[in-house]
């Protein structure tokens, strides 16, 4: 069964709550709502707020306890394409077939435009209860975004030369610039279903391995990244070791934890066979 078919229910209960929380498009000053409005209903797979959903269901909770952190997950995720898309960064016209939001808006207003979507991110987290909850989450969050995470994570990215990035380099890149912000999804989700320790632990290495494939398998689509230091079938293999390791993280939740092993499967299934085939984030 495809990706979008699977999870439906929770792409759709993403999408909708998205749309709730949103600030208006015609509140004052209706140009910044519209530009993180446009970052962030862009289409995408919505991998982070789904693994956020699923990790919460294999601790025992609703995926409506979730939906708050949930959508926290993806404004960051948007923010994050909005700044990197950016002339001083990766300098990109188009994502998902659409102009990026600095050629829509102007640079200004997408710098504005990801900044706004930072802060809300944390404005919603702020809402969650009881309190201690939404602490942790907040804690959770803005350390896989900072300079700890997916920001430093970038600036290593920009700081080291393509020719001088070993596997050490590149492992530290991928697991911040990409990985962190993955983990903490499926931390959130199990914050959000009030998960006993150990479970919260399981759930993190997790999202470790997975948000480490992720990067790697995106690196052999889009043929960079890895593939300057790995051959194909050595990074294929380190690939599925990762998405094996995932999965035995998880096998003992038993049913409740069989859509994570999905989103993994989904994973498996997108590392490429011989040929390079673009797909989006």
């Amino acid at each position: 069964m495809k990706y979008e078919d699977y999870f439906k229910k929770y792409l759709d209960a993403v999408e909708a709550k998205l749309k709730t929380v949103m600030p208006a498009e015609e509140k004052h000053p209706p140009v910044i709502h519209d530009a993180m409005a446009y970052a962030v209903f862009t289409g995408g797979k919505r991998f982070r707020p789904v693994l956020t959903l699923t990790a919460c269901e294999a601790v025992g909770g609703s995926i409506e306890k979730a939906l708050l952190p949930a959508c926290a997950v993806e404004l960051i995720h948007s923010y994050s394409l909005v700044h990197d898309d950016l002339p001083a960064l990766d300098n990109d016209d188009v994502r998902r077939g659409k102009p990026t939001c600095h050629k829509r808006y102007g640079e200004a207003m997408a710098i504005l435009a990801g900044d706004g979507l930072l802060t809300y991110a944390f404005q919603l987290l702020a809402q969650v209860k009881p309190a201690a909850r939404a602490l942790s989450m907040i804690e959770e969050l803005s350390t896989a975004a900072g300079t700890y995470g997916m920001i430093g994570g970038q600036v290593a990215d920009l700081a080291i030369p393509p020719e001088d990035r070993d596997l050490p380099a590149l492992d530290y890149i991928s697991v911040h610039k990409t990985g962190k912000l993955i983990k903490a999804s499926a931390v959130l989700g199990a914050l959000a279903g009030d998960a006993q320790t150990e479970n919260l632990e399981r759930l993190r290495r997790f999202g470790e391995w997975i948000g480490l494939a992720f990067q790697a398998i995106d690196d052999m689509l889009d043929q960079d990244g890895y593939v300057q230091v790995l051959k194909a079938k050595d990074l294929r293999l380190k690939s599925r070791d990762l998405i094996a390791q995932s999965k035995r993280e998880v096998k003992p939740l038993g049913k409740r934890g069989e859509k994570l092993i999905y989103l993994a499967d989904f994973l498996l299934e997108r590392i490429p066979r011989r040929t390079h085939v673009a797909v989006d984030r």
